[in-house]
This record gives structure tokens, sequence and C-alpha cells, in this order.
């Protein structure tokens, strides 16, 4: 199955899409009762967005490593192991809000790699800066990421003033719009109320259950290990890649500062780090000599998830 996706073509990233679905059937059928009341409500067609943006994001990701040039090989990988880690877990199941914000800020990163080497980069840094205050507008710790766009230009270019002034214009159009529709529409009270209860940092506020403790043992377990390999994923790149693959670790770690302080603190919040845990799975399947083992492995991955699927179902 994993060759499928060794090639960039249409109908290769077509198959991104049936991918998604046969992962999201189980959780389209019974995930109702997993629906909480935060977040944006889709009613019946949760299942339909979570399933296209999940290949919308998927494709968008595919597109950020092969044009920025990440690795050597063009390839679908990052985006197929972006979607098998965002239905690994019940928690992760009809979360569309989170990956909605969560593909602007892909786009920003996209607008943001763009200033490389660039003379007038006001464009791309204002559009990277906007896209995440409508990240924030979903998910309002996403403001987080207004850091990784700060130091990604250090990191690209020499930052000026000017840069800093683009980022807190960008950040802040969104956020002006969004509450001028709300005096507007004399709703603004209801949506400050909303906003104050996404955020506060309550990570020991509920002592959580053996297999949920579990579960963020393996997931700091899965980020330490994706660290250990920094070196693998920079060693034979040229400086360019070098310097995007340094801002997509930050981004890993800026999403875990947006998971910490993120009200309620809960599983589903990791999947803000899902974009860049697929992007460097990705990565790695792709540096096997043996094409076997990558294949054997995801097959492994794949029916896991889906046994496990079916398992916690019928629990009930």
């Amino acid at each position: 199955m994993l060759s499928l996706f060794r090639k960039n073509s249409f109908f290769n990233s077509l198959l991104l899409l049936f991918y998604a679905l046969i992962l999201q059937i189980i959780p389209a059928i019974f995930g109702f009762k997993l629906h909480d009341t935060q977040g944006l409500q889709f009613g019946p067609f949760r299942p339909i967005v979570q399933v296209l943006i999940l290949f919308i994001l998927a494709v968008f990701i595919n597109r950020l490593v092969i044009e920025n040039r990440i690795h050597r090989d063009i390839m679908l990988f990052p985006g197929l192991f972006f979607i098998l880690f965002s239905v690994i877990l019940p928690e992760f199941w009809n979360k569309p809000d989170i990956h909605i914000a969560n593909f602007f800020v892909i786009w920003a990163l996209h607008e943001l790699f763009q200033i490389y080497k660039v003379s007038n980069p006001a464009v791309h840094i204002f559009n990277a800066a906007f896209l995440i205050g409508i990240a924030s507008i979903i998910c309002l710790p996403m403001l987080w990421y207004l850091l990784l766009i700060f130091i990604g230009i250090t990191n690209l270019k020499k930052m000026e003033l000017v840069h800093l002034i683009q980022i807190l214009i960008g950040g802040v159009i969104p956020w002006f719009l969004w509450i001028t529709y709300h005096v507007w529409t004399g709703q603004t009270g209801p949506m400050i109320d909303e906003m104050i209860s996404q955020v506060g940092f309550d990570l020991f506020s509920k002592v959580p259950d053996a297999i949920s403790l579990y579960k963020y043992i393996g997931f700091v377990f899965l980020i330490l290990f994706l660290f250990v390999l920094y070196n693998e994923f920079r060693k034979k790149k040229h400086i360019q890649a070098q310097k995007k693959i340094d801002i997509l670790y930050l981004a890993i770690i800026i999403s875990i500062l947006a998971a910490l302080s993120h009200r309620p603190f809960t599983m589903e919040v990791m999947l803000f780090a899902a974009p860049m845990i697929g992007i460097f799975i990705g990565l790695l399947f792709s540096h096997f000599k043996n094409f076997n083992v990558p294949e054997m492995i995801h097959f492994l991955l794949f029916f896991t998830v889906l046994v496990m699927q079916v398992f916690y179902y019928f629990k009930f």
C-alpha cells in the first residue's frame, strides 16, 4: 500500500482521500458520542468535513515538503502519516476545528518559507501572520505561532523592525475584523467569554487515569524520538532545507506550548503537533533503503488502527 504514495501525481494524491475515508468510516458511524460542545459545530456533516479537511491538509503538507525541497525525493509520505496519526486515538476523531486551525498554520509556514533570499518579503510576512491570526480565532492558543513567525524570520533572514510591525499588523487584522463583526451584531460578550474559556494552564487540574497517562507518555516518547533524529533529518541537505527543518522542529515546540495553554488540557490537543509529526515520520520512512521494511511497518500500523477502532466500539 505504501508504494502507491511514493510518487507525486494527481491520482496518487487523490488516493489520500480514500485513505482518509477508510480510516474515518468507524469514527463517522460511531463517533458522534465523542463530540464536545467546544469548537466549530458542523452538525451531521461533521464526519464529512473531517475527511475532507484531513485530505486537504495532507495534500498541503505534501506540497509544503515538495516545493521547499525538505526531502530530496518527491513522495507523499508526510501527508499519509499525518492522516494515520490523526486517527490513531479515539480522542482525535471528529475534531475538524483543530485541523482547520492547523491548515492555516501550515499555510502560514508555507508563506514563511517563501521569504528565504527574497529582497522584499513584506507580503509573505504579512500573509503568514494574517493566517496565524485566523487560526487563533478558531483556537485562541494558536497565537503562540506568531512567535514561530518571528523566530522563523530571524532564521531565514535578518530581522528588522519593519518585519516586527508587519507581524503585528498581520496578526491583529483578523481579530479587528472579527471583533468588529461581533460588535456590529451585539455579540461581544459571548465572544469574549468563549475566547477566555479556551485559554488556561490547567495541566494538573485533573489527574489522568492510567490509560490516558500511558497515552501522554507515548506522545512524549514520540516527540523525543523525533528530536533524537534531528541530525539524521538535516544531514546531506542544503542550507535552505536545514533552516526550514529547524523551523519545523520549532513548530513542534510551539504546538506543545499551544496545547499546554489550551483549556481544557486533554489528549485531543496533541493534534496541534499532528502536521509536523506527519512530516517527520514521513521523512523517516523515506530513509529506509530496504522498502519492504517501511511497507510492513505501515501495514501493521494501518491494520492496528482499524482493529483498535473496532475494538473500542465493541466495548459498548
